[in-house]
């Protein structure tokens, strides 16, 4: 891996009378396949999802239940050196709208502005309506003279 890498403590937070965990480690491929599913984004090949995981350089977990319970995640993906992609935030459908993303997104800002060059592409597709929590970490939609895009897969 490529990345500076920032260490980090875990924290605990409190919302609503429940003690969430906040964590830099890698969630386990069932966890996270299991979240994806729970938050609409659909199912991955497990071991397939662990290479990714395992390939990442940053993530974020959020855990209710002691650690038990993946609700939320985010993680960015990229070479390290010129490209980072900011991918798979989500947040359990039962905990939405009570600022997890936005803490999610939060500590991702912090390694992009710890790890990232002047230079650097960070990059993201968002689903409407979360494009307005991106815009609020710097993230704006292209300019006229460039456009983003999928490469078709079969």
């Amino acid at each position: 891996m490529y990345a500076k890498i920032i260490t980090k403590e875990l924290f605990t937070i409190y919302r609503s009378e429940e003690n969430m965990k906040v964590e830099y480690n890698r969630p386990s491929a069932t966890s996270y396949i299991s979240l994806r599913i729970k938050a609409g984004m659909g199912e991955k090949d497990q071991e397939r999802a662990a290479i990714a995981l395992e390939n990442s350089l940053f993530t974020v977990s959020i855990y209710e239940d002691e650690g038990e319970s993946l609700i939320g995640f985010g993680r960015i993906a990229g070479d390290g050196g010129i490209t980072y992609i900011v991918s798979d935030i989500m947040v359990d459908p039962q905990y939405r709208r009570q600022g997890y993303a936005t803490i999610i997104m939060q500590e991702i800002d912090k390694y992009l502005t710890q790890n990232t060059y002047e230079d650097s592409y960070i990059c993201l597709i968002a689903n409407a309506p979360a494009d307005k929590l991106y815009h609020k970490f710097n993230f704006s939609y292209l300019p006229d003279n460039k456009c983003g895009m999928l490469r078709k897969q079969k």
